[in-house]
């Protein structure tokens, strides 16, 4: 029972040690001597309280926790803590004498030498006290009583020293780990505060000075984002104190556009609904007035209150944007200053080859083939160059609607026929998907099929056959190109879409390319919603595959008033038109004049009717069952078969068809106002039949190099009245004292934009741009034809102008 008083009243005096470490914490780390004194003192201190209240076991010979105290003083003040506590305990046990008085000191000096000892080895092992390290020092504590008694006082009777390993050592034993386990606990709370304080510098540290700044945004009362946290980056990137921008919401709204800071609270709305990250980048403008573009990024999370917050970054983005400006404008030079020669170079030496400059000797024919195909090649790697580099940025503009595939494929096909002539390579193209129609642009359709081409070509053997296969799959529609070359090598199959990709041998190297083709390839079929493979044998060839969704609909049935079949060979006129009894009207009239004719009441019926049969002409309505028959009229002048229809616009809007057929109005033969007039549409079609509509095609070419214009006047031929405008403002002042059926423009003239003539063009002339640069969607949209220059070669915009002008001139 008094052992159990005596360990309960030792504890509690040693909890006063412990209530001191935890007071003293880390002030005295980095002075090692002068903590170790201090806690001497506290634990000398300690130990002479525990001195006062012991259990005698033997008269002279005492019991309390000054071992323990003095073991603990070493684990946690070093040797001179542990030696200060030993004197002031020493001292102590002096004072109380007895026949005890000498072993007691004897074992308090050694507590205190071998709890040092341990100490060392503790430290040079670089060991933290640790649950076994205290075991070792309740051990010393336990077991030195008994050494000390046995050897001062060998004749010390054998209760004594029954007492001694039944009372003693367990008490000074569990007593130091009792001790050792609260010191340790302390401790072990003082080191992890430490560590977190260290890891919130770190991270502090890190954070400011971090390329970018990070914050914490919360949603305040208004609804509006305010910043929880800031990083001293702040101060730095954008001039403004952390706490400034914490504490004001108005300070980070001030350097943002009203237009920024809407989409950025737009974002932490849906956000926090979804719970996805978002991202924008934004404009920012410092208090010195300087401006940084900014990417800010975030994602939401809840906190452990519970609140939404998101965790994000800005990070400044000015260099890269003023790269990509350096870069933009350095394609844009590129573009200009490389296609527009070379567009007279091989405009020239294609007029050169097909004739235009009389019969060539024999081997002059042959440099100027051998020119013109290197040209040509000169133009492909420009041109893949270009392409790659707006596919990365993202620029590269998509005009995807439905359009039937085999025009576009025998295009593509007649466009190679140019290509490595010398080779003898035939190409053969088999339609098993007749109609087959899909969501595509036809111009990146057509640089596709380009590229599959030109590469066929180029791995096929001489004299051999290159095979284009359009046919129909469970999944849609599949074109398929195929040659008969050496295939491709097995350690090359994984690589061969990548960029700049090529197969690593003497032969696939002496053929030359960018390695960039098929790249471009899979990226258009891509974007067009559709894959691309290729199967290949080594020495049977290879072929591509482009599977892409076809659109499958059922046409509109025929109006009762269709008259007439398909094997009538007599002169008919499509009407469409969304009145029955005008589509009666006009029927009759065309009766009259010996014209069979069908009626389509709406723009689905019209396709159908346009599909299966060929027309002598057009009447149209622009407004049809509440769709636009203008955009009907645009898209049969896609078409192989529409592109020569004669169409006669009826309409109760003639001004808002002129008007909205701005450049696409070349074919119209006539407008006629409703009501309809018999009289004037009987004018009309006798007109039409006797070609009194045909005069001399004019051509206005507005273009600032000589030597385009020279090369595409010679392409038209002088069968049509070209005549050069080399400025803007000579443009303009040729257009308000004539007419011009067809205006073909650059974008780039000394004086101005080219693209602000289009306001000065007549609605009845049809626009064909043709520039050294890319043309956006935006402006395509409104001219009749965009042609890029190297693109298409001057022969492809002698043709295009030639079928614009068919109608007008009755051919």
């Amino acid at each position: 029972m008094l052992a159990v008083i005596d360990l309960v009243e030792s504890a509690a005096v040693i909890v006063l040690a412990v209530l001191f470490l935890a007071l003293l914490g880390n002030r005295l780390e980095n002075r090692p001597l002068a903590r170790g004194v201090a806690i001497g003192l506290a634990f000398g201190a300690v130990g002479i309280v525990t001195m006062f209240s012991p259990v005698e076991l033997a008269p002279g010979f005492r019991v309390d926790a000054r071992n323990v105290v003095v073991a603990m003083a070493v684990a946690v003040g070093g040797p001179v803590a542990g030696a200060i506590t030993a004197v002031a305990t020493s001292l102590t046990r002096a004072y109380f004498g007895g026949a005890g008085a000498v072993p007691g000191t004897v074992s308090i000096w050694l507590v205190a030498i071998f709890s040092t000892l341990l100490w060392l080895w503790q430290n040079h092992s670089r060991q933290r006290l640790s649950p076994a390290v205290v075991a070792g020092y309740a051990a010393i504590a336990a077991a030195v009583p008994l050494i000390s008694v046995h050897f001062l006082t060998p004749t010390a009777s054998p209760d004594l020293a029954r007492a001694i390993l039944t009372y003693i050592m367990p008490t000074n034993f569990f007593g130091t780990l009792f001790a050792g386990a609260l010191i340790l606990g302390e401790m072990q709370r003082r080191w992890a505060v430490s560590a977190l304080k260290e890891s919130q510098a770190q991270l502090q540290t890190i954070a400011n000075n971090a390329p970018g700044v990070l914050f914490q945004l919360t949603l305040g009362r208004s609804g509006y984002g305010r910043f929880k946290y800031v990083s001293g980056s702040s101060r730095r990137i954008l001039g403004v104190e952390p706490d400034e921008l914490t504490g004001n919401p108005e300070a980070i709204l001030s350097m943002m556009s009203a237009e920024d800071v809407d989409t950025v609270n737009q974002l932490l709305q849906e956000t926090a609904r979804t719970g996805e990250p978002w991202s924008i980048e934004a404009q920012f403008q410092r208090s010195d007035g300087r401006h940084l573009w900014m990417l800010a990024s975030a994602e939401p999370r809840t906190d452990s209150d519970g609140r939404l917050v998101w965790d994000g970054s800005l990070f400044d983005i000015s260099e890269r944007r003023q790269s990509e400006q350096m870069k933009t404008e350095f394609i844009s030079t590129v573009s200009h200053e490389l296609r527009t020669p070379l567009t007279s170079i091989r405009g020239s030496l294609g007029l050169i080859s097909s004739g235009a400059a009389g019969v060539l000797p024999a081997k002059a024919e042959r440099l100027i083939a051998i020119a013109h195909s290197n040209s040509e090649r000169l133009v492909r790697l420009i041109n893949d160059i270009l392409d790659i580099e707006k596919i990365e940025s993202g620029r590269m503009v998509f005009d995807i609607r439905p359009h039937e595939l085999a025009p576009v494929i025998a295009q593509a096909i007649e466009a190679s026929r140019s290509y490595m002539v010398e080779r003898q390579v035939t190409i053969e193209f088999d339609d098993a998907a007749p109609g087959a129609v899909a969501a595509v642009d036809p111009d990146r359709v057509n640089q596709v099929m380009l590229n599959l081409l030109s590469n066929a070509i180029k791995h096929a053997p001489q004299a051999s056959t290159v095979s284009v296969d359009l046919l129909r799959t469970q999944a849609g529609v599949r074109l398929s190109v195929r040659d008969r070359g050496p295939g491709i090598p097995l350690e090359f199959r994984d690589r061969i879409f990548g960029r700049f990709e090529q197969a690593d041998s003497t032969d696939a190297r002496s053929k030359g390319g960018t390695g960039l083709g098929l790249s471009i390839v899979k990226a258009i079929v891509g974007r067009l919603g559709g894959t691309v493979g290729f199967e290949t044998e080594l020495g049977a060839g290879t072929v591509f595959h482009v599977d892409l969704p076809e659109i499958r609909s059922e046409p509109a049935g025929l109006n009762p008033f269709a008259g007439g079949d398909e094997a009538d060979v007599a002169p008919r006129v499509l009407i469409c038109e969304d009145e029955p009894d005008i589509a009666q009207l006009i029927a009759m009239t065309l009766a009259d004049e010996g014209l069979q004719s069908d009626i389509a009441l709406d723009v689905d019926t019209a396709r159908a009717m346009l599909a299966k049969t060929a027309y002598t002409a057009m009447t149209l309505d622009i407004r049809l069952a509440g769709e636009s028959g203008l955009a009907l009229m645009r898209e049969v002048r896609k078409t192989e078969a529409g592109a020569h229809l004669p169409v006669i616009i009826v309409s109760a809007h003639l001004d808002d068809a002129k008007t909205s057929l701005n450049g696409s109005a070349l074919g119209v033969v006539d407008w006629i106002e409703k009501p309809v007039e018999a009289d004037r549409l009987k004018a009309v079609l006798a007109n039409l039949r006797k070609g009194t509509f045909a005069r001399a095609p004019s051509v206005l070419h507005v273009e600032d190099d000589e030597d385009v214009l020279d090369v595409v006047a010679t392409a038209l031929g002088p069968d049509l009245d070209v005549t050069p405008a080399r400025t803007a403002r000579e443009a303009r002042r040729l257009l308000a004292t004539r007419h011009y059926d067809i205006v073909i423009l650059d974008l780039d003239l000394p004086d101005g934009a080219g693209q602000n003539l289009l306001e000065s063009v007549p609605s009845k002339a049809a626009v064909v741009i043709f520039s050294a640069y890319d043309i956006e969607q935006q402006l395509a949209a409104r001219v009749r034809a965009a042609m890029t220059k190297t693109r298409s070669s001057e022969l492809a915009i002698a043709e295009l102008v030639r079928t614009l002008v068919l109608p007008a001139t009755g051919e």
